[in-house]
């Protein structure tokens, strides 16, 4: 190995180990092959950065080399409407020669990693294990990728790399108002790989001064200064930065490193907004000037940022102790006294008096910048419970705590009954209570107690004493019982209980329909329906529902009565005799919920009034025709037929013929000779009601 590839080894090896993908130029992995290019405008010149975007690319155009073409689009504010076309290499442009480059790498880190990666023989991948042809192409790619990443890392480092790596390109003769349309493509032949074109539209009116690095701050340590700032904000402009440090109050800055900080650590998945750099000291307590400056893709370097200014100091290390919390006489201040090592005096700034009324949080501070050779104060307007903790602030920033002290000022007068206690219920079982609330300047909270019957023990439904004079509390309304109960009791900060308020009863929405009626007689005479039933078992009944339709009627059921509990019958005196109806029932709670109706009963009320009786009814034997004529005579309009019934003598009558009402005579042939007969004729009506029998007995 030469004495340039050993020089490019030594300094490469170790960088070769760590990811990268480039910023100005990512490999795009699975696209199209094509060339990437970016651009900026200075004062007096365009400068350009490419590369092909995937490692079998790079590696052909570092042997066919690159092809800048440049078309000027327009002049002014108008349009060429021929662009100008002019070839900016005359020969494509690739990797300097390996030689080239042996003076470079010397003094440039950067230079050394692009030379090992483009010319190298060896290049360190971390590659599988096994020497079959499939793992050895697996090597050989991942090697080509490691090549091509860090090739375009190093050109990203220094734009001096990018022209010698054959990536850059510095456009001088440019004029101002005019704008080009840079094209760069690969002089790869096509049967060997075809690479799309890429281009960037420019001109000297785009050039803008670079940004400066935004949120620079600093942190001070133990002989250490860590440094911090945004590099997100300005990622597209910047790719690493210069930190630079001032130790003479600004007046000359001086880099910490010989080369730019870069950012190597970028995740993909929760990427952080914020770089970082720990700055070590040889002492604490001694003041230091730091600012940053951006370095571009193209090697520019942009303004300064704001000065921070930040010192090494050595950490806070001891806790303070409070040694003495005494309650004064007056019953509503207290003496605190605390100590802290001498030795650890030189790390604090002052302390801080903190109080809670708890234990364990909420601690506020109550007196702050207390002196540190201070070691007792006195503290006014208690309240009923005091927590004390006394802190020890750093110069550093760090703090440490004490354990807390409590003190408690007497107190034996426990708050005012709570009153005005109220509440709704929703159908869903949520209870919305409130009251009015005290005003005791003690006052700690409330506890609220709950019983599902009026003198059963309570259940207390609060974890602790609540502030507010109200809650939200929730029920199971489908429960035998209707009513809820709810009282409340009022605590202040020592804990003395008034006594309880008001009890509440609340009636629970009623969303369980009341049990169904049973039916238990019935009696249809003399034009009228008598009904009896059981009434339902709820109780919140408040009445029985009779609901009446005509049978094989479409239409709605008629309700006929509303009974009011206890009652249990009724008679129904608007039926229609003759006509069969349905009857059924239902029972109506207090909350105007309906049971389900009772099967129905069918009941049909005959109509038992006396009718007229027929008028005539004859008969006369024709024995030589061998028949009876008969003949009747009534003249009742309701009538809808006749009913006629024959017996022979010592027989029972049985029904002989129906006849239409307008009918008034029949001839009966059936006869016998030497028998007698008896026939009875008996008029129905049209609601089934009949006239008295009308009888004849006939000698044949």
């Amino acid at each position: 190995m030469n004495k340039l590839l050993t020089y490019i080894y030594t300094v490469g090896l170790v960088v070769f180990l760590l990811p990268y993908q480039g910023r100005a130029q990512d490999p795009i992995g699975d696209e199209e092959p094509a060339v990437k290019v970016i651009g900026t405008a200075t004062k007096d010149a365009i400068m350009l950065r490419w590369s092909a975007n995937t490692p079998l690319g790079w590696k052909h155009a570092n042997t066919y080399g690159y092809i800048i073409e440049r078309r000027t689009i327009a002049i002014g504010d108008e349009i060429v409407k021929e662009p100008i076309i002019k070839k900016l290499t005359s020969n494509p442009i690739v990797p300097r020669p390996m030689m080239d480059w042996e003076d470079f790498v010397t003094n440039n880190d950067n230079a050394a990693i692009a030379a090992q990666a483009i010319y190298g023989e060896d290049f360190n991948v971390s590659l599988e294990e096994g020497g079959n042809d499939i793992m050895s192409i697996v090597n050989q790619a991942k090697a080509l990728e490691q090549r091509f990443s860090f090739t375009l890392f190093a050109s990203d480092q220094d734009y001096e790399v990018a022209k010698y790596a054959g990536l850059a390109y510095v456009d001088t003769d440019v004029k101002p108002g005019e704008r080009y349309l840079y094209k760069v493509y690969t002089a790869i032949p096509q049967e060997k790989m075809e690479v799309k074109f890429g281009g960037v539209y420019l001109g000297l009116s785009d050039y803008r001064p670079l940004p400066e690095p935004q949120d620079f701050v600093g942190i001070s340590g133990d002989k250490n200064i860590m440094l911090s700032w945004n590099f997100k904000l300005l990622k597209r402009e910047y790719t690493n930065y210069i930190i630079e440090r001032s130790e003479d109050n600004g007046s000359t800055y001086h880099p910490l490193s010989d080369r730019p900080v870069v950012n190597l650590n970028e995740r993909k998945k929760n990427p952080s907004d914020r770089m970082f750099y720990i700055d070590s000291l040889s002492q604490n307590n001694k003041e230091y000037h730091y600012r940053i400056k951006g370095v571009s893709p193209f090697g520019e370097v942009g303004p300064a940022s704001n000065v921070v200014k930040a010192k090494g100091v050595k950490a806070l290390q001891h806790n303070p102790s409070i040694t003495q919390a005494r309650l004064m006489d007056d019953n509503s201040s207290a003496v605190i006294s605390w100590e802290f090592p001498e030795e650890g005096l030189a790390s604090v700034a002052y302390f801080e008096l903190n109080r809670s009324d708890q234990i364990k949080e909420n601690y506020q501070v109550v007196v702050a910048n207390i002196p540190k050779d201070t070691r007792q104060l006195e503290f006014k307007n208690l309240d009923a419970i005091n927590y004390f903790t006394i802190t020890a602030v750093g110069v550093d920033g760090t703090k440490r705590i004490s354990f807390p002290k409590m003190i408690q000022p007497s107190d034996s007068t426990p708050p005012a009954d709570p009153i005005g206690l109220r509440g709704v219920i929703d159908s869903t079982g949520v209870v919305q209570l409130n009251w009015t609330a005290n005003t005791e300047a003690d006052f700690l909270g409330y506890r609220v107690f709950r019983a599902n019957m009026e003198n059963e023990e309570y259940t207390q439904i609060t974890f602790k004493p609540i502030p507010d004079s109200k809650i939200i509390d929730t029920i199971n309304i489908e429960t035998l019982n209707s009513k809820i109960y709810y009282k409340v009791q009022a605590f202040d900060k020592r804990y003395n209980p008034s006594d309880f308020s008001e009890v509440l009863m609340l009636k629970k929405p009623d969303i369980v329909p009341p049990t169904k009626p049973v039916f238990k007689s019935f009696k249809a005479d003399q034009g009228v329906v008598e009904l009896s039933w059981i009434t339902s078992s709820s109780i919140d009944a408040i009445r029985t529902l009779v609901y009446r339709k005509e049978k094989g009627k479409e239409g709605p059921w008629q309700l006929v009565t509303e009974a009011d509990y206890p009652q249990d019958e009724f008679s129904d005196t608007t039926a229609t005799p003759g006509i069969t109806y349905l009857y059924t029932l239902v029972t109506m709670d207090d909350s105007g919920l309906e049971s389900e109706p009772v099967t129905p009963l069918t009941i049909s009320l005959p109509d038992n009034k006396q009718k007229p009786k027929i008028d005539r009814f004859t008969a006369i034997v024709n024995r030589e025709e061998k028949q009876i004529a008969i003949n009747w005579k009534y003249r009742s309009p309701d009538v809808i037929e006749f009913m006629m019934y024959k017996a022979e003598e010592g027989k029972q009558p049985t029904l002989y013929k129906v006849f239409d009402k307008s009918q008034s005579r029949f001839t009966d042939k059936q006869l016998i000779i030497n028998t007698k007969y008896t026939y009875l004729l008996q008029a129905v009506f049209g609601s089934r009601a009949k006239s008295p029998i009308k009888k004849i007995e006939v000698e044949y």
